[in-house]
């Protein structure tokens, strides 16, 4: 019986850990959607590439700004609301680009859905959240999730591309938006789950 109940915050670690990791390698995709499809999008609207390069900045811009937000949030209401703002604005915000007629809507969607609501509860909500689960090999632990990132470049690019050339952008945008919402709001649970109390000072 000791031994299953000490099991649990082990397990309970380990799935916030592959939870984190899994979280932001989905929702890093938003970024690689528009570098891959940069070309695309300037080529249909007749656009300069400084409108989707800007769509891109904007991101990171909003990202920035909106991270302090998402570490307030934390500190207040722990990794629920930054993980379901997360999954519901990248989600969301890709099926929104596929919609897309003029440029303020691709500025508009990639600041504050992508970059101050999305992007922003990506990395630090979840580094910062996964060191209050490990005591012990934390360093490890925060380096697993911001491996997520990398992961994200890897495996997104080659995948969105082959998407471009068999459905287009537009219908390449949608799908990944159903599949991060489909994938990272099952998630929010497992997030969303208390890290256990700091074990007690050592009495001098």
């Amino acid at each position: 019986m000791a031994s299953s109940s000490a099991a649990s915050p082990a397990l309970k670690r380990r799935a916030v850990l592959l939870a984190s990791l899994a979280f932001m390698v989905v929702g890093t995709g938003s970024i690689y959607f528009l570098v891959v499809a940069l070309k695309l999008i300037s080529g249909e609207f007749h656009w300069p590439r400084a409108i989707p390069s800007a769509a891109y900045a904007l991101q990171y811009f909003g990202g920035g700004v909106g991270g302090i937000f998402m570490g307030y949030c934390l500190d207040r209401f722990g990794m629920k609301a930054p993980a379901l703002a997360a999954a519901t604005m990248i989600g969301g915000g890709a099926i929104c680009t596929s919609y897309i007629t003029n440029q303020w809507q691709l500025y508009l969607i990639y600041g504050v859905m992508m970059g101050f609501l999305g992007r922003a509860a990506l990395f630090s909500p979840l580094t910062a959240n996964i060191t209050r689960w490990f005591e012990h090999k934390r360093s490890m632990a925060v380096g697993i999730v911001g491996s997520g990132q990398a992961l994200a470049g890897a495996l997104w690019p080659p995948v969105f591309q082959q998407f471009f050339d068999a459905v287009g952008w537009r219908e390449t945008a949608l799908w990944y938006g159903v599949f991060a919402l489909a994938t990272m709001l099952p998630l929010v649970p497992i997030l969303a789950m208390r890290p256990p109390a700091p074990a007690p000072a050592p009495t001098p």
